[in-house]
């Protein structure tokens, strides 16, 4: 099969043909259909704080199951497929609290699951390598799907939509009527958007440098738009459309900045939902008035997401036309103009949205 993948971060993301390992009772095989280019795949590329063995790329994707093992019952050949980024076992202790995106199960890595020609040992992204024409997972990673939605809108369910989406329904439980600031406006930060307009958030405030995304921002859902770069702190931004105070800030960019920015933001008792992953080596640094403002900072892993409930609503919004997928990607490559794709993602000027990979 063909797979984009790395051998060390830094270095260049090549694509090659490398052979699969056999799959065990337990794996399911699936033949991928589309795989969205996230901004953690450009930064796990360029060298980030975790350690990165040689690995395939890509934890975005969806595809039609081809292969399963004799010790599966949860899925049948021609099922339709999403892979997870965070895998759900049910077992451990956080899927039995209700947790399942705290599953002990998951990690930014799996075990082998191919090889290079050289003889390289190849693990996959989030456990599964969306990176390539097949992927080899056991169940737990993958959730099956009713929906008629496209394959390259089905991929960005598997990360961006159900994170952004989460966010606004899991972890800050958007209420009719609040206010919502939303700093970034890539991918995960539109769908931020739209599910606050989905919750019923009277003013939904976007916050983005490109003027494209602010515009988009505003087809989907967003009252109001402020360009960070105009020198005005975002507080006195946020003030000068009339509003005190949001009741929500969601950061997507997960910078010491923009965490502060969203803070300064929050009316007394707002909370701070914090999406992007920024560099883990870096701490945040909070004003002392976090107590007597009574203030909240939290941090949103998959939009805290509980996917066997989540992405059939999701999926469910999509088919009622409440969702819009299809506008937010930009741009439909091939599998061998991922490394183009990843370098523009990284070094470009961020007027992109989803760049997602389709296979023949």
């Amino acid at each position: 099969m063909n797979a984009a993948f790395f051998v060390q971060s830094g270095g260049p993301l090549l694509v090659e043909k490398v052979s699969a390992h056999p799959p065990g009772p337990r794996d399911v095989v699936v033949r991928m259909r589309a795989a969205g280019i996230c901004h953690t795949d450009a930064t796990v590329l360029a060298a980030g704080a975790l350690p990165t063995p040689p690995a395939i790329l890509g934890h975005e994707g969806a595809g039609v199951v081809e292969w399963v093992g004799p010790e599966v019952s949860e899925f049948r050949v021609g099922d339709r497929v999403l892979g997870l980024t965070i895998s759900r076992c049910g077992r451990c202790a956080n899927c039995r609290r209700g947790t399942p995106y705290l599953c002990e199960t998951a990690g930014p890595y799996a075990e082998p699951r191919a090889v290079r020609s050289d003889g390289t040992e190849l693990v996959t992204k989030n456990g599964l390598g969306t990176f390539a024409e097949t992927m080899t997972v056991p169940p737990e990673r993958l959730i099956a799907v009713r929906t008629d939605l496209p394959d390259e809108q089905l991929a960005l369910v598997g990360c961006a939509i159900t994170t952004g989406y989460g966010a606004v329904v899991n972890s800050a439980a958007v209420q009719p009527g609040q206010t919502v600031v939303v700093i970034g406006c890539g991918g995960v930060g539109q769908a931020v958007v739209q599910a606050a307009r989905i919750a019923g958030a009277e003013r939904v405030i976007a916050v983005e440098p490109v003027a494209a995304k602010r515009e988009l921002a505003l087809r989907l859902g967003a009252t109001d738009v402020i360009d960070p770069t105009s020198g005005q702190p975002l507080a006195e931004a946020v003030r000068a459309l009339g509003v005190a105070g949001a009741d929500h800030a969601f950061d997507t960019v997960g910078r010491t900045a923009t965490v502060r920015d969203s803070y300064t933001a929050l009316r007394r008792g707002g909370t701070v939902v914090v999406i992007g992953i920024g560099d883990i080596r870096t701490d945040y640094a909070l004003p002392g008035t976090l107590v007597v403002e009574a203030k909240q900072v939290a941090g949103c892993v998959f939009g805290n997401a509980d996917v066997d409930r989540d992405v059939p609503r999701i999926l469910e919004l999509a088919a009622e036309g409440r969702l819009d997928i299809a506008s937010m990607i930009d741009k439909v490559i091939d599998l061998q103009s991922a490394p183009a794709a990843l370098d523009a993602l990284h070094h470009g000027d961020g007027t992109g949205l989803r760049t997602v990979i389709a296979f023949s």
